[in-house]
């Protein structure tokens, strides 16, 4: 029962965006093991799993699963332990301990202290594998970068003369698309930008777009062209100099 209700939380927050907060699942099963509530944050200032999950009510014959652990500080929101103890949950199921130095542990130590009974560790691989960034980003202090490159197999981008459209398979496209899906933002240099006009959205079979996938543009000194489809889609723009004319998106200068 616990790794099915643990995949179930998994799954809820895995189409969600909500960086740079974790993704995160929840669900709430009563003493008969049915499902009472469930829910997935979907970003900064809203309400967190948890809470959406606790919802309708809950008591000392609940169990609740959550893919992380319970935040124990106040953010946007309170905290989430103090929420977890005012409806008087009795067994919580943590997936993965959380790295931020705000909670690590924490929130799982103040439940126990509380006397609420806390397993940790149900399918704490998969749990990280929901949202590597977050977890890089919290380690290291950076982003998580992926680099996707479609090249020949001699190593080439493109025909020299721009003949070329695709140099790769239908189903390597495919895997593209749903790399990008998974993405908070797709970089590109400004030169794509101007020989190719790309729109960068997201073409997955049921899905329409991402709108947590964010175009950024690596400006170089030569315009971008006014009339670029990406000035639609609020790109962020990162520049040697201010741009002029640019009719959409957020230029932040970076000197040299």
């Amino acid at each position: 029962m616990d790794e099915l209700m643990m995949r179930r939380a998994i799954h809820l927050a895995q189409a969600t965006h909500p960086h740079p907060n974790p993704r995160v699942g929840a669900v709430l099963i009563d003493g008969e093991g049915r499902v009472t509530g469930e829910g997935a944050h979907q970003g900064p200032g809203m309400a967190h799993a948890e809470v959406l999950a606790m919802s309708g009510g809950a008591g000392p014959d609940h169990t609740l699963y959550v893919s992380l652990e319970p935040c124990s500080h106040h953010g946007r929101t309170p905290p989430c332990v103090d929420a977890i103890l005012a409806a008087g949950v009795g067994r919580v199921v943590v997936g993965r301990s959380d790295p931020d130095d705000r909670v690590d542990g924490r929130g799982i130590q103040g439940l126990r202290q509380a006397g609420v009974t806390v397993e940790v560790g149900v399918l704490a691989d998969e749990v990280e594998a929901l949202d590597p960034g977050y977890f890089h980003h919290r380690r290291t202090g950076r982003p998580r970068v992926t680099l996707k490159l479609a090249l020949t197999l001699d190593g080439q981008l493109a025909a020299s003369d721009r003949s070329s459209r695709w140099v790769t398979s239908e189903e390597a496209r495919a895997d593209g698309h749903r790399l990008r899906a998974e993405s908070d933002a797709i970089m590109i240099g400004a030169g794509t930008v101007r020989h190719d006009d790309p729109l960068l959205s997201v073409r997955v079979p049921d899905t329409t777009d991402v709108p947590g996938t964010r175009p950024v543009i690596v400006a170089g000194r030569r315009p971008i062209p006014p009339q670029a489809r990406l000035l639609d889609r609020n790109p962020l723009i990162l520049s040697p100099q201010p741009l002029a004319g640019i009719r959409g998106g957020h230029v932040i200068v970076v000197p040299d």
